[in-house]
């Protein structure tokens, strides 16, 4: 009776530990906004299923559904013209998209890189617009290499390309780059404002390359794992960060972006 009984708890153990584990495992849910025809349907959720386990196989998977909504643009110049994020009790992402463009041109687009990875971390308030942009930003490409889209030596290409811009048209050169993203922000100049925190993940990312301890993908599979259901300033999530990599780079650098002027120097990235 006594063995009878362990071996009771025992599986009752395993399937609540399952129960768990299949709670926490991420569903992508498509809401249609607008009408969509069934190859439509069929296209677009394939797109989407594809960027979401590209950005899984990186970070591991999001501890929450992801609802993906669709909005129909008809006549547009690209596929995906517009989308954003769904941040409040749901998690997800709204994309305004011209279904007659085909799938390759879906894949080769950078917006649901971006925005699928946007719900890595949380939401931390208009302030740090730049930070949340930069990580996306980054991420972007760094998904479009999982996905096969990009080569290493394109994404390096690419951020290179985007930072050179970016530091073109900074105008801010006596100014700390978190302390100018405001400005770039109500000037509606997004791409400086989004490649310049981009330049923090680069340094980052370098940094820990060069380190004893978890890069930064692992680093951010960890926190995925361990903290990501929980609402955090900046200052909070930074020092996860830095505790689950065993470093001090994300607090130290992000000093470096509200105090050093001018745009974050990059050429070294490379």
């Amino acid at each position: 009776m006594g063995n009878l009984t362990i071996g009771l708890v025992r599986l009752l153990h395993i399937c609540l530990l399952s129960a768990v584990s299949l709670s926490a495992r991420a569903e992508l849910q498509f809401h249609w906004q607008d009408a969509f025809s069934a190859e439509e349907k069929s296209g677009l959720s394939a797109w989407i299923t594809e960027t979401q386990g590209a950005l899984e196989s990186l970070v591991g998977t999001l501890p929450f559904n992801v609802h993906i909504y669709f909005h129909r643009i008809n006549g547009a110049r690209e596929p995906v013209p517009w989308a954003h994020t769904e941040r409040s009790a749901t998690q997800g992402v709204h994309f305004h998209v011209d279904p007659r463009f085909p799938m390759s041109d879906f894949r080769r687009d950078w917006t649901a890189p971006h925005e699928l990875s946007h719900l890595v971390l949380p939401y931390l308030g208009s302030k740090h617009a730049w930070f949340a942009e930069g990580f996306a930003s980054y991420m972007q490409y760094q998904v479009m290499g999982a996905m096969g889209v990009l080569s290493a030596v394109e994404v390096a290409q690419s951020y290179q390309r985007q930072l050179q811009r970016a530091e073109e048209n900074y105008g801010y050169p006596d100014r700390p780059f978190a302390q100018a993203a405001r400005r770039l922000r109500a000037e509606g100049k997004y791409p400086v404002m989004y490649w310049g925190g981009a330049a923090y993940f680069l340094r980052v990312s370098q940094e820990l390359d060069r380190s004893d301890g978890p890069r930064l993908i692992a680093t951010l599979m960890q926190y995925l794992s361990c903290c990501r259901q929980n609402d955090e300033s900046l200052d909070t999530l930074l020092a996860k960060l830095d505790r689950l990599s065993a470093s001090d780079v994300f607090v130290r650098n992000l000093q470096r972006f509200q105090s050093v002027p001018g745009f974050p120097p990059f050429v070294h990235l490379f």
